[in-house]
Parts: C-alpha cells; structure tokens; sequence
C-alpha cells in the first residue's frame, strides 16, 4: 500500500492492490489544486488494468467540480477496459456535490461494509 501525505488543506491518498483490485482512499479535499495528484494516483494503478477500481470518499471533507470531473473520466477509461469504477460515499457535503450534478445515474456507489 502507498500513501501521500496531505498538505493542510490538501489530500492524501492510499492505494493498494490485490487480487486483480485497485482501491484509492482518500482524506482530506479534492479541488483544483490537489486533483493532479489523484489523476496520476489513478493512471498508475489503470496500467495494471483491474477489474474493478474501488475509491474511497469517506475521508473527503471536500469535492469540487474539478474531483467530479476525475472520477467520471476514471469510470469511463474503466469502462473501455471492460472494467468498473465503484465508489464508496463520502459525507453528506461530498455526495451532495453527486446528487446536484445527476452523477449519481452514472456512478456506481456502495456500502463500506460488505459491498
């Protein structure tokens, strides 16, 4: 597993690898300034081509249009590959910016517990 550390306001991602699935969580906010750092974490792990990129909001305390716009194109490179994107839901704040958005009908979420 490897781990960035956050700037103060920034983001920290951890990311492994098992059995063919990829998973991303992430902590702190996803915004302009941080989404470079969350698109080359997302473009490793694609090149080992999962079967499944799961992504972890629930340490999110902030998501702008930037952070959507990630995560949409991921779900469609993990669609052209013939895999899926799943997301875990973040804070009420964060899965709003998804709701408000119609992001919701095109993203896969799930429970953290027993998916």
């Amino acid at each position: 597993m490897t781990q960035t550390s956050p700037s103060p306001g920034g983001l920290s991602i951890s990311s492994s690898i098992e059995g063919g699935i990829a998973s991303l969580a992430l902590q702190g906010e996803l915004d302009l300034a941080s989404a470079p750092l969350l698109e080359r974490s997302l473009l490793e792990l694609e090149c080992h081509s999962p079967s499944m990129l799961v992504v972890d909001l629930g340490g999110l305390r902030f998501l702008d249009s930037t952070g959507l716009r990630l995560l949409l194109a991921a779900n469609t490179r993990a669609r052209k590959r013939g895999g899926e994107l799943v997301l875990r839901p973040g804070d009420a704040n964060v899965q709003r910016v998804f709701d408000v958005t119609g992001a919701l009908e095109v993203l896969r979420f799930e429970d953290a517990v027993g998916g």
